[in-house]
């Protein structure tokens, strides 16, 4: 799957608040984090729901902390992409 793919299971509401609240800079690999417990819960919901994600493992939520980090400027430009047709 590439990075576009993974990046547009997000919808887009979704998508917005992430990057308004700088989500992805913010949140640590910790259950106690907010913004990761945030990450986590859409990843789980949206780009894998095939598979229960265990918020106890530390290796677990790194990985898909790295994951939104590698997306990020996917993320931007289909924003980016979504508010130029809203504009239209």
């Amino acid at each position: 799957m590439t990075l576009n793919e993974i990046a547009s299971l997000i919808p887009a509401e979704y998508r917005r608040e992430i990057l308004q609240t700088n989500m992805i800079s913010q949140a640590i690999a910790n259950t106690a984090d907010p913004s990761m417990y945030y990450l986590l819960n859409i990843w789980q919901t949206y780009v894998d729901p095939a598979n229960k994600i265990d918020v106890g493992c530390g290796l677990c939520r790194e990985q898909i902390l790295n994951n939104y980090r590698g997306i990020q400027e996917t993320l931007v430009t289909l924003e980016k992409q979504s508010q130029l047709l809203a504009s239209l």
